[in-house]
């Protein structure tokens, strides 16, 4: 390891002291201490800087999925609005629907169903 030294001003003798005194404590010199705060500041602070950049991309992606849901929303919007009008178009084109009529019909067919059930009973029989 490579030796740097750096002069550090206008540190308080208060601050020194205690820096002494928890070093005593965790088994380690002041120096070390010192050293091991700063190499923890230093990563903490490259931590933050790309957090800041990793938000922006965040943030980027966010802008760009919330555009795309309002243009799908947009996108159903319009789709709703052709289909009405498909719609309208059909109903002016083809004779209205009477749905009296599909139900009685409908019960047309299940009479003759049945009817035919009882020919084939009568028949097998």
């Amino acid at each position: 390891m490579a030796t740097t030294v750096k002069t550090i001003r206008n540190i308080d003798q208060k601050t020194l002291d205690v820096i002494e005194e928890r070093g005593k404590k965790l088994g380690v010199s002041s120096n070390e201490l010192i050293r091991t705060v700063l190499d923890d500041y230093a990563k903490r602070l490259q931590e933050i800087e790309a957090s800041e950049v990793l938000h922006a991309r965040i943030d980027d992606l966010i802008t760009a999925n919330n555009e795309l849901i309002d243009t799908q929303n947009q996108n159903t919007l319009v789709m709703g609005e052709l289909t009405k009008k498909i719609i309208s178009r059909l109903d002016y084109y083809l004779p209205p629907i009477d749905v009296n009529e599909i139900q009685k019909s409908s019960l047309k067919v299940k009479k003759e169903v049945n009817n035919l059930e009882r020919d084939k009973r009568e028949f097998f029989e």
